[in-house]
């Protein structure tokens, strides 16, 4: 009939899943159940073990000390305001309140903040302490709704040795900072996010891929952005410049000038090969700072075009040295653009 017996949802999902879905009912109001729904809470629950395992590769890394940037101060204090939001509803027993706050949380962990600090993670380790500050936070406000996920996922990083209790259910509820939390920073996030997607969807519609650099952006804006938020705006559009430009309406715009350089156009495919190597460093084994010595078969345009960024080329690729010549059947195929070249090291 219409009935969805619960095992059924445990026995295909999981309890933690069930519980996830389930708390965040209002009491005493009827589910509408919806398996689409459920398996949105398992994608959410996939997104939160992989950033546990994000934070173990960088742990790994064992990288030098570093200065927080704008990034940190924004997710701490979004951090902060979820924490002490979430401790309110709890202490108000409004506890299917508390879900959709936390999920917030975590979804933007991964899709805004890890994708924001990419560029900077593995240079040091200032990304990687807020990340663990924030994470852990996480586990210890979700481990009320899913238990054993959150368990899972916290002796995952006990093993590491990035936590230190023995369960996550055994830790002290933490204690949100006043002092971290920064409305305004929150608020012009929103508004950077905004321009970004803007930007993003613009390339979308013109078909140039995010990889290929662009001259610049040029944003109609409405509210005054501090100049500290260009820098994160150039590197997630892939733009040299932005232009701004006041709006005679309430909202933003982002248009892109889309004209491909000869520079732009040698950096473009300089950064192309330079992450197909690395792909294929990654595929045999090799390490972070292991150098290699790179051989390049291809015509001579391209070559011209490589050899202007050869500098960018060898510290991408952690080259020693990088010669250009025939491989013949030697090496392995890079196709960019529909240009092929063949590539070796060793």
């Amino acid at each position: 009939g219409n009935v969805i017996s619960p095992y059924e949802v445990v026995n295909k999902y999981s309890a933690d899943i069930l519980r996830y879905y389930m708390c965040q009912t209002t009491a005493g109001e009827n589910i509408n159940f919806s398996w689409d729904d459920v398996k949105t809470k398992q994608a959410n629950l996939i997104i939160l073990g992989n950033i546990a395992n994000y934070i173990i590769e960088l742990e790994s890394q064992k990288l030098k000390k570093g200065k927080p940037g704008i990034e940190e101060k924004w997710i701490l204090s979004k951090y902060n305001s979820t924490l002490k939001k979430v401790s309110e509803l709890f202490e108000e027993y409004r506890i299917d309140e508390t879900i959709g706050e936390i999920e917030k949380l975590f979804l933007s962990l991964s899709r805004d903040y890890i994708k924001l600090v990419r560029y900077k993670a593995q240079e040091d380790s200032s990304s990687l302490e807020t990340l663990k500050e924030v994470y852990s936070g996480i586990l210890k406000m979700f481990s009320a709704i899913c238990p054993f996920v959150s368990e899972h996922l916290w002796q995952q990083l006990r093993e590491k040795k990035i936590v230190k209790e023995e369960s996550v259910h055994l830790c002290k509820w933490e204690k949100y900072d006043n002092k971290n939390i920064d409305k305004e920073i929150e608020e012009d996030f929103l508004h950077i996010m905004n321009i970004i997607e803007m930007g993003l969807s613009e390339r979308d519609k013109v078909k140039i891929g995010l990889k290929w650099p662009l001259g610049k952006a040029i944003i109609s804006y409405y509210i005054k952005l501090d100049k500290a938020y260009e820098e994160i705006i150039k590197r997630q559009l892939n733009v040299k410049k932005i232009e701004w430009k006041k709006s005679s309406e309430n909202n933003w715009k982002v248009e892109l000038d889309t004209q491909i350089t000869p520079e732009l156009k040698a950096e473009g495919f300089t950064r192309e090969i330079a992450r197909k190597i690395q792909a294929e460093r990654k595929n045999k084994g090799l390490k972070r700072g292991e150098l290699i010595n790179i051989t390049i078969d291809c015509d001579n345009e391209l070559k011209e075009m490589l050899n202007k960024n050869i500098e960018f080329l060898k510290d991408r690729t952690n080259a020693r040295t990088i010669k250009f010549k025939k491989l013949g059947k030697n090496g392995f195929v890079i196709t960019v653009k529909e240009i092929q070249i063949t590539v070796e090291f060793s």
